[in-house]
């Protein structure tokens, strides 16, 4: 866990380059849009606008922060292709795991594994019938009895109709707003809260759970 931080990507890459010294660090400038752009072609130094990144060198690591939203990191069993997405309502409105998944198919993957962090359930995620309906989602019922969406059930959706068969998605069943003690969450702490940190690549997974304030 990392104090003191705004939870922005230049803090967050200040911090992961402390403690994964030498490691080329890609952190994005995350703006809920479907936009995807590719590690090789930009500087760890750069901070583009986007909410996917995705690399041919798995030793470049690959960060996203969430609040809420769902991380979405992608693998091929038969390429060195990885990729990290930031899953909001919108972004999945704009089919981002398709678009990713796609992309990395387009780059030679075939056998693609995708792992979800945690994010905000459907029993705390109440929304109003535009999202819904952007979503083209089956409404949920939050704890309280309002309508809601379960961004993981649309996000894996979204990895199958790609082509990826569910036993290769995983996901961390844990919703951010009930778990105050664990994860940073948007809906319940507002503006000012902090960034749960999700990485792929490199040598991220010798970390453990990391936030960012």
């Amino acid at each position: 866990m990392t104090e003191g931080l705004d939870g922005g990507p230049q803090a967050v890459a200040v911090r992961l380059k402390e403690l994964m010294p030498g490691s080329e660090i890609y952190c994005l400038k995350q703006m809920h849009s479907d936009r995807i752009v590719r590690a090789d072609d930009i500087s760890p130094e750069d901070f583009p606008e986007a909410d996917g990144i995705i690399s041919r060198d798995p030793g470049k690591v690959l960060c996203i922060r969430t609040a809420d939203c769902v991380s979405v990191l992608l693998w091929a069993e038969d390429s060195p292709l990885i990729g990290a997405v930031h899953a909001g309502w919108r972004g999945l409105s704009l089919r981002i795991v398709e678009k990713a998944i796609g992309l990395m198919r387009a780059g030679g993957a075939g056998h693609i594994c995708v792992s979800m962090g945690p994010a905000i359930g459907p029993c705390c995620y109440a929304v109003g019938l535009e999202v819904i309906e952007a979503l083209g989602a089956d409404a949920d019922r939050t704890l309280d009895g309002r309508l809601s969406v379960d961004l993981h059930r649309i996000a894996a959706l979204q990895a199958q109709n790609a082509g990826v068969p569910p036993e290769r998605i995983h996901q961390v069943n844990s919703c951010t707003c009930c778990k105050a003690d664990l994860f940073f969450s948007y809906r319940r702490e507002g503006v000012f809260t902090g960034r749960n940190i999700s990485l792929i690549g490199g040598e991220s997974w010798s970390l453990p759970g990391l936030q960012a304030r």
